[in-house]
């Protein structure tokens, strides 16, 4: 049974700091220092490495495209964020319009603005 070392320090009655430093150099010794590194400090991002990783294995990726997956994904998201900013631009349009089509019978116009400008050139 593998034993943690807090685990060790209780066993051999060794400060904690001693028995970190007798475990790193173990894993020192069998090249695997770096993934226990890694591991201090990402440990609460493994769920989202593991699902990548899954993720790739299903897909046939190699480690070596993971760069590109993750820019792919990015401009998909950027897609999705303009579509999303363009479905509100539509909606907002099509109110002035409504607006437009309900105050021409009051025989009154509203200002129009030319179109393309920045959202900030229309305030006042």
């Amino acid at each position: 049974m593998v034993k943690k070392p807090s685990d060790v320090k209780v066993l051999l009655d060794i400060p904690y700091k001693l028995a970190i430093g007798y475990w790193r150099a173990y894993l020192r010794s069998i090249r695997m220092f770096e993934s226990f590194e890694f591991y201090q400090e990402h440990s609460y991002d493994m769920p989202t490495f593991l699902s990548i990783n899954s993720f790739m294995q299903r897909n046939n990726v190699s480690g070596n495209n993971i760069a590109n997956v993750l820019r792919e994904a990015n401009d998909v998201n950027n897609l999705y964020q303009t579509f999303s900013n363009l479905k509100a631009e539509i909606e907002k349009l099509k109110q002035t319009k409504n607006n437009y089509s309900l105050n021409q019978n009051n025989n009154y116009l509203p200002q129009l603005l030319p179109l393309g400008l920045p959202e900030y050139c229309y305030r006042y």
